[in-house]
């Protein structure tokens, strides 16, 4: 080699080494791990993935991928002790198959794949990952069988195959997964009867099986899932009579059996127990009923002076279960009453009352909400009223729970006031383009903005956008006669409910009228129900209510550190450009935040992160939330939007939330250290 051309290696290889020394390098994960990683890449069509960064990072390795050594920067991916221990590749437009390889990984612990669009089938390989104790691959396009090999993932605590195209009968081995808490396998094609091993499955928490074909009778061997909470077996084929068993699940809080093709019982006590959970068993037979429903009337606070809307709350119990909650008004020693409207019993929104009746059915939806117009009251909402709060059981019985007078002073309001027309209060949504109708008008002298500009739309605390205004509605027109957007006073906003989870949702609108006056319009709860994938890809942030990371046990709390060097930061209600205040964490580890009933609260968990941050930008991090109630992890509560990737906390907590809600959210790192906060947001009544 003559001079020329050493003098030319040794500057090659210099820029080797200077590129090579901007990538984070860490000791090379086994070759067989790197192969699996790059055959997930080339199955599901990786050029097109909505965050691929770090996979192809120059300099490349033979194989077209980053240098070895790289691969805890690729997007999604998290290597710990020199393997892949977590791959996340969620809502990223993953397109083809699941390929074989991932059965490689044997360290891997969380494989979260869903809401893609993925297709084939699952590969049996997949039941060699016996570490794995997430397994999501849910909302996708899947097809084929369960395989009976997942039955050997003995560390599994959740599997979500749930929104696809499976087939078949599901494989009695997921009997062995005697870890598990969640199992969902909704929305598929599945036939044959309920395998009677999933009786075994004694640390299960929620069982899902609705909307397959589903035929036989219900496994008696259900009823040892002692500590199940929720049972959804609806919109199958199931016969028969259903097994005396069920009533051994004592924690359940919800089941529900409808829509099957024949299930019946003669049996008193089934029927007293069904009826505590579904009206429509026959309960005229349950000899046991003894006590009224009680509960109690809790905001607004009596005598207080109000206008506008206002949230009416409080919470309700019985022997047998709540089956409504009505407000009126009217004045108690008349005993009339003139119907307003009916409270929505809200899951998760009493948390101290679940805990304080552990034995009574629902006792996790027993808080009641209802948020009240009073510019509809009588006299256009001005003077004292009397309203009232009537509970009424599965057989009929009444209870009020109280009265509160309240003070009405729309007269001299000066904020913005309006509805929200669809959806309806504690009604439904579905599809891509739903249409969300409401109306706002503010009081003279001011206006609103014709062009919808300062109204602005806000589901699970996240802001939308604008609704279209300045459409005609008569009958506002004509009750609200000479405001200045009298005749143009609705709008609408086409919402996309296929982006959220099914479930439990809250919307509002907010407004600012031509005074700078700001308020809340019409917050209410409503579900979503759809079936398929998501259509939208747009949202960085991850909808889900549930737990989104594989810490299911508090007691695993205790072997990660709490953060107490970066305090947090928090936005509340609805004005975008005021700057976060900063809240420290007590000696406790606790940071503290009050709140008013329906005010939205935006928590920023990480100092790295701003309104204007990107979740790309925040990638190589990932968040998760849980509420803790009674020493328990649980979903984070409705309402809430949890970005996984900025660490970015949204609630918009409807009427009936009241009392301390304990949060703890945890903070993985690149570099896989992990880290917990602790939060206490305590919500107080609106009007003192």
């Amino acid at each position: 080699m003559n001079k020329k051309n050493v003098f030319l290696s040794f500057v090659l290889v210099g820029l080797l080494v200077v590129s090579a020394a901007s990538i984070p390098l860490q000791a090379a994960i086994p070759a067989e791990e790197r192969v699996a990683l790059i055959a997930l890449y080339n199955s599901t069509n990786g050029d097109n993935w909505t965050y691929n960064s770090g996979w192809k990072t120059p300099p490349l390795h033979t194989d077209g991928f980053a240098m070895p050594g790289t691969e805890n920067t690729w997007a999604g991916i998290t290597v710990s002790g020199d393997h892949v221990t977590s791959i996340w590749r969620y809502d990223n437009n993953l397109n083809g198959s699941i390929p074989p390889e991932l059965g490689n990984l044997s360290n891997l612990e969380s494989l979260f794949l869903f809401s893609n669009q993925l297709s084939g089938s699952i590969p049996p390989e997949l039941g060699n990952l016996s570490n794995l104790e997430w397994l999501e691959l849910e909302l996708n396009q899947l097809s084929g069988s369960i395989p009976p090999e997942l039955g050997n993932l003995s560390n599994l605590e959740n599997l979500y195959l749930n929104s696809n195209q499976l087939s078949d009968s599901i494989p009695p081995q997921l009997g062995n997964l005697s870890n598990l808490l969640y199992l969902d396998l909704d929305n598929n094609q599945l036939s044959g009867s309920i395998p009677p091993e999933l009786g075994n499955l004694t640390n299960l928490r929620v069982l899902c099986l609705k909307n397959n074909q589903l035929s036989g009778s219900i496994p008696p061997e259900l009823g040892n899932l002692s500590n199940l909470l929720k049972l959804d077996l609806s919109s199958n084929q199931l016969s028969g009579n259903i097994p005396t068993s069920l009533i051994n699940l004592t924690n359940l809080s919800e089941i529900d059996i409808t829509n099957n093709l024949c299930l019946y019982t003669n049996d008193i006590d089934v029927k007293c127990w069904l009826s505590g959970f579904n009206p429509y068993w026959d309960s005229g037979q349950c000899e046991g009923k003894k006590d009224p429903p009680f509960g109690s009337f809790e905001t607004p606070i009596d005598s207080s002076t109000v206008c506008s809307s206002i949230p009416v709350t409080g919470w309700a119990l019985d022997d047998l279960g709540i089956d409504s909650v009505k407000i009126y008004r009217g004045t108690d020693f008349e005993g009339v009453y003139i119907y307003i409207g009916d409270a929505v019993l809200v899951e998760g929104a009493r948390p101290d009352v679940a805990v304080a009746y552990p034995g009574y059915p629902n006792n996790t939806k027993a808080g009641w909400g209802y948020m009240m117009l009073t510019n509809f009251l009588p006299n256009s909402g001005n003077g004292t009223f009397v309203i009232c709060a009537i509970a009424t059981d599965f057989m009929g019985e009444t209870t009020i729970l109280g009265t509160k007078t309240i003070h009405c002073d729309n007269a001299n309001a000066v904020k913005p006031f309006g509805a929200i027309d669809t959806p309806t209060q504690g009604g439904s949504a579905s599809g891509g383009i739903f249409i969300n109708w409401g109306w706002v008008l503010t009081p003279q002298p001011n206006h609103i903005p014709t062009n919808g500009s300062t109204l602005n739309v806000y589901v699970d605390g996240v802001n939308l956008g604008h609704p279209s205004y300045n459409n005609y509605r008569p009958d506002i027109a004509s009750f609200f006669p000479g405001y200045a957007n009298s005749n143009g006073a609705a709008g609408f906003f086409y919402l996309d409910t296929t982006a959220y989870e099914n479930g439990i949702h809250t919307i509002q609108w907010t407004a600012t009228d031509s005074g700078g006056n700001t308020d809340g319009i019409g917050s209410r709860y409503f579900s979503i129900s759809n079936t398929g994938t998501s259509t939208s890809s747009t949202k960085s942030y991850q909808v889900k209510t549930r737990p989104q990371t594989p810490i299911s046990n508090i007691s695993k709390l205790a072997d990660i550190p709490v953060d107490y060097s970066v305090p947090v930061r928090i936005k509340r209600g609805f004005k975008e450009d005021i700057e976060p205040q900063v809240v420290f964490a007590d000696e406790t580890g606790m940071n503290r935040i009050d709140i008013n009933e329906v005010e939205r609260v935006q928590i920023y968990l990480t100092d790295r992160c701003d309104d204007n941050s990107t979740a790309e930008s925040q990638s190589s991090n990932s968040f998760t939330g849980y509420l803790e109630v009674n020493n328990r992890l649980e979903p984070l509560p409705v309402g809430s939007t949890l970005d996984t990737q900025r660490g970015i906390f949204y609630w918009q907590p409807g009427p009936g939330f009241i009392g301390e809600y304990r949060f703890v959210f945890i903070e993985k790192e690149q570099n896989t250290d992990i880290n917990r906060k602790h939060i206490v947001v305590k919500i107080v009544p609106s009007y003192e």
